[in-house]
């Protein structure tokens, strides 16, 4: 998910703003003499102006809770219709403010001790977004907050919701069309997702996660094609990085390009020796591709098992590639072993791996086969 940081320095509607200084620059223009002598509460007016002197900068969570305060005290004496609309409208932005700070620090926790501090942090941040909320209703900014907050939380029914009314209130705004997109491709709405996608890269045409992500949805749909041309894109906008050639690489392994992936994932390995991943691609490619010339048992087999020194033994994808390339060196009964492991640790995903095991079992090696292309919809 990505976030939206709300504007640091909250912005004077221009009329009221023009009326309250106004109003301050009269008061501190009367002499001395004039001023009364005894104790006088601040008027709404004054404590406002005061609270937003403390909105400037980078207001840390005390200053943004003293501005609420400051706010509700002007609400309580019954101000004009105009002073009590601002009020609201400023401790909706503190409350947003205050909220992002908490989501921001429970975002850097993320040792398992720490769960218990990120939670309560991540609570008071959507009691704040929610209080922004009621007191703007017309805000954009915390109910995206409260939106993001509540599909990291699983709670995808009313992210969706409120993302809607997001996308109602700021049509323009390429991050809520990515988040909703997000939500829809964990829902398996993979058609749904690429529209959503296809709105934030036409907002924003630099926007790489987006065009990845759009890529991944369309192979999950089948169309590589069109998920070729987004990982193109990535690449260009992400030179020198190796996830998106590995992405690339994958969708050419799909369509049986075996050159065109071979290299992407040679380039991967050359760009990050540590990319635990970039092994795992080229193990499974020289161990399971149907064209001999591509495959070559001793180098599967280094790259499987570099790929587990890597990233650890206890993934399932990188313990069925390992399977694969000992199968492929004939190493049958290692093979057996280390997929059953992977059968035990994933019983979800047995399917497959147990037609992958059935064959080791009879001492064949695994055999890719070229994906079925999806028709594209009509444009």
């Amino acid at each position: 998910m990505t976030t939206n940081t709300s504007t640091r320095r909250f912005v004077l509607s221009a009329t009221f703003a023009a009326a309250l200084f106004a109003w301050g620059n009269a008061s501190a223009a009367q002499p001395e003499s004039a001023q009364p002598q005894t104790l006088v509460l601040p008027t709404p007016e004054k404590l406002l102006r005061e609270a937003y002197a403390r909105t400037q900068g980078a207001p840390r969570e005390a200053e943004l809770t003293e501005v609420i305060r400051m706010c509700r005290q002007a609400r309580q004496a019954r101000p004009a219709a105009s002073v009590a609309a601002y009020a609201d409208e400023l401790a909706a932005w503190a409350h947003n403010r205050r909220g992002e700070l908490c989501a921001e620090q429970a975002a850097e926790l993320d040792r398992p001790d720490e769960q218990t501090q990120a939670a309560e942090l991540d609570r008071r941040a959507l009691a704040d977004f929610e209080n922004a909320i009621k007191l703007d209703p017309r805000n954009w900014k915390p109910l995206h907050n409260r939106a993001v907050s509540r599909a990291l939380a699983g709670n995808w029914e009313p992210a969706l919701e409120d993302f809607r009314r997001v996308l109602e209130l700021k049509p323009d705004h390429a991050s809520a069309w990515f988040n909703r997109g997000e939500i829809r491709a964990a829902r398996g709405q993979y058609e749904l997702a690429v529209a959503d996608y296809t709105q934030a890269v036409a907002l924003r045409s630099d926007d790489r996660e987006a065009y990845r992500r759009r890529g991944q949805a369309y192979v999950r749909l089948g169309q590589l094609r069109e998920a070729l041309v987004d990982f193109d894109h990535v690449v260009r906008l992400a030179s020198g990085q190796a996830e998106p050639l590995l992405d690339r690489g994958d969708a050419h392994r799909s369509l049986g390009q075996w050159s065109q992936a071979a290299e992407d994932y040679r380039l991967a390995m050359t760009i990050d020796s540590d990319c635990g991943r970039a092994y795992r691609s080229a193990a499974w490619f020289l161990a399971t591709c149907p064209e001999e010339r591509y495959r070559d048992a001793e180098l599967a087999v280094q790259a499987a098992e570099k790929a587990l020194e890597l990233d650890g033994p206890r993934d399932v994808n990188y313990l069925d590639t390992a399977a694969a390339a000992y199968a492929n060196r004939g190493q049958y009964d290692k093979a057996c072993e280390v997929l059953g492991r992977a059968i035990d640790a994933s019983p979800d995903q047995a399917g497959p791996l147990r037609h992958r095991l059935a064959l080791y079992q009879r001492q064949r090696p695994y055999r890719e086969t070229q994906a079925k292309e999806t028709a594209s919809p009509a444009r």
